[in-house]
């Protein structure tokens, strides 16, 4: 999508809203480069000494954390400058060209939400969202990404907790034991697997578009898992293979502490995008009758130009529906519409625009926390991955540092994608108008002036519309995204009775002003109409005397008619009245 520019309206030219997670971004990513360079200059004198599995092992960590760093640094300097173009945000429905009828099914979905004077919002499911919005009772006005992001983050933080506690009474039953690396190694597959796996899954947009619910199957299964749990451990260990002291249960422990904080602190910023149910919900109606003379479609014209007028730092509005009238016939029914929106434009103040204002705004500081607890997870991670590099290369064990390397690696990057989509939130208000107009009508030829004895005769084949139907709507709405290509929802919307009484008032005064009998209106039909009428005089006169004048005499006399205005006899040439010759043939003139 293309970028404009317009100097002198800079009202689209937002703050950049990623300032903060780029500056986590550039650390994360500038650390993991960095030790990823150090590793490797260590690992060169054995390389060169020989090429071992150890050797290969600390150059795929070194590799891996050189990736990750620049992924991280990319996507950094992807978000260093934003861009936000007129074209943005996404259009509410499919846009109709200009000039051409078109609708669609989410306009149809817009006009009957005007039509309904109210908002529609999803109704929970399940019995945990059930007692969700018991405890949030306003999240049902939330937009759906703050409504699918709670749901999956509570149900997430809830199955979590059950996994935490079972593996804790696991551990406690069989730590000491030949089962003790099993124990870590099952629950770290199952917390990966089953909850870490809907923790980053994400829309096209980035943004959560659909809730990861546990489920009563799932939620069954957990219960099951945390009873029955130690008890399949212990009926397995004779048939497990020993794993020669290898264990990871610390390293499990502490990512389900760290995962479970993560999702505390992404319900609290989620808390705090939540906003009290609107004061004000509708549209403003106005239904008026008007009678007039016309074709319907003139009423449609001037309905165009009025909206003109209202665009936006003249940005075109966005057209949803247009159906233009189709008269057929003598007599017959129409209808008629157009569905607009006008430019939508930022609401002012909903951007962070660094660290210092984002921690002293209540609605991003614990945003704020959860990109610095990324931050802190990924670095984590990173100094987890040096450690084991030495450790490779002293021939230490490693794989309890590996994995808690990689574990905290895993929830960096959740709380980093987590944040992001709120990061991404952008507020816009518009105005949405809809004029629906219906009616029948009568063809009828008018003839004006006298037909048998009249010089001036007109005549009119016009369309006589008698008590049309003409609604407007007229509403200010609220909406919002989730990044900068996501869809657009709608979350508020007020009437606006004086934008729907001034334009159903021009619309009225305007198609019964229309005439229904053609006469001239310019100046030069009428100065052309006089002269012809000058003209009739003088036949007329001549003929009643029984004799016509001469030609010069005539031309006299009419020029005399007109005023100062002159004529050449010879070729007709409008003359100055003191001009002695023609100045297209150079014939001397009466003067």
């Amino acid at each position: 999508m293309s970028y404009e520019f317009n100097p002198d309206n800079q009202v689209f030219e937002f703050p950049n809203p990623y300032k903060v997670e780029n500056l986590a971004l550039l650390l994360s990513g500038g650390l993991m480069i960095l030790v990823g360079i150090v590793i490797m200059l260590g690992i060169r004198d054995n390389i060169a000494r020989g090429l071992d599995g150890r050797a290969l092992a600390v150059v795929g960590i070194a590799a891996s954390l050189l990736f990750f760093g620049i992924a991280l640094l990319a996507r950094a300097f992807t978000q260093l400058r934003y861009f936000f173009g007129r074209n943005r945000p996404d259009s509410l429905a499919a846009t109709v060209a200009p000039e051409q009828d078109g609708d669609s099914q989410r306009a149809a979905y817009y006009k009957e939400t005007l039509r309904q004077n109210a908002l529609t919002f999803n109704e929970p499911s399940g019995p945990l969202n059930g007692l969700l919005y018991a405890w949030l009772p306003h999240l049902i006005f939330a937009p759906r990404v703050i409504q699918a992001s709670a749901q999956t983050q509570f149900n997430n933080f809830l199955a979590l907790s059950a996994t935490f506690l079972s593996f804790l009474l696991c551990w406690l039953m069989f730590g000491a034991g030949p089962l003790n690396g099993w124990i870590g190694l099952a629950y770290g597959a199952f917390a990966f697997v089953q909850i870490m796996r809907p923790m980053v899954q994400r829309g096209n947009g980035g943004g959560v578009t659909e809730a990861a619910n546990v489920g009563m199957g799932g939620l069954v299964s957990l219960i099951v898992l945390a009873v029955l749990g130690p008890v399949l451990l212990g009926l397995l260990s004779p048939h497990l293979p020993a794993l020669d002291g290898i264990s990871i249960n610390g390293v499990v422990c502490g990512a389900l502490l760290c995962t479970l904080l993560g999702c505390a602190v992404f319900g609290l910023a989620l808390r705090r995008q939540l906003q009290p149910p609107p004061q004000a919900v509708g549209a403003a109606r106005v239904t008026e009758t008007v009678t007039m003379n016309a074709h319907p479609n003139k009423l449609v014209e001037e309905l165009d130009r009025m909206l003109m007028g209202r665009w936006y730092s003249n940005i075109p509005n966005r057209r949803y529906t247009r159906r233009s009238p189709q008269i057929q016939g003598r007599q017959g029914q129409f209808t008629a519409e157009l569905l607009e929106e006008s430019q939508p434009r930022p609401l002012p103040n909903r951007i962070a625009t660094g660290v210092g204002h984002a921690l002293s705004q209540p609605q991003f500081f614990w945003l704020t926390c959860l990109t610095g607890l990324a931050l802190v997870y990924l670095v984590a991670g990173t100094a987890g991955a040096f450690v084991a590099a030495r450790d490779i290369v002293a021939a230490a064990p490693a794989s309890t540092t590996l994995a808690f390397s990689l574990s905290q690696f895993i929830i960096g990057v959740f709380c980093y994608r987590a944040a992001h989509v709120l990061w991404g939130r952008f507020d816009f208000v518009s105005e949405l108008i809809w004029v629906d107009i219906g009616g029948s009508f009568e063809s009828a030829d008018v003839r004006v002036g006298n037909q048998l004895s009249g010089n001036v005769q007109t005549s009119k084949s016009v369309i006589n519309v008698e008590s049309m139907t003409m609604r407007v709507w007229v509403s200010e709405i609220d909406t919002v995204i989730f990044g900068k290509d996501a869809q657009r929802q709608l979350i508020g919307m007020r009437g606006l009775p004086g934008v729907a009484d001034e334009l159903a008032a021009s619309l009225k005064q305007f198609g019964e002003a229309r005439s229904m009998v053609v006469a001239p209106s310019s100046a030069q039909d009428f100065e052309r109409a006089q002269q012809i009428g000058v003209m009739a005089q003088l036949v007329g006169g001549a003929s009643a005397a029984g004799l016509l004048p001469a030609a010069p005499v005539a031309a006299a006399a009419l020029a005399s008619a007109l005023g100062a205005r002159q004529f050449c006899t010879g070729c007709g040439t409008g003359l100055e009245p003191d001009a002695s010759f023609c100045g297209e043939c150079g014939k001397p003139t009466a003067n």
